[in-house]
């Protein structure tokens, strides 16, 4: 059974240390942006979350991009 991919997008999403919780750990708040061009290749989006991730106030603690698709079969 063949499977077609439709309706992709992605997200990229900023992980920055905005502080310590009670127990001293870091505490990430997240910064997501949507509607990212689902084409582009891994680096290329670990590049502009870098980009972005300087123009923050806070440190960044992680740069994440999570991808979601409708799957359907085709004849």
């Amino acid at each position: 059974m063949a499977v077609q991919r439709n309706d992709a997008e992605s997200k990229l999403i900023i992980k920055v240390g905005t502080g310590t919780t009670v127990s001293g750990a870091t505490a990430y708040s997240q910064r997501t942006f949507t509607r990212i061009n689902p084409a582009l290749g891994d680096a290329d989006v670990l590049e502009i979350g870098r980009a972005l991730g300087a123009l923050q106030v806070y440190p960044v603690g992680s740069v994440h991009r999570q991808d979601a698709a409708k799957l359907e079969a085709v004849a």
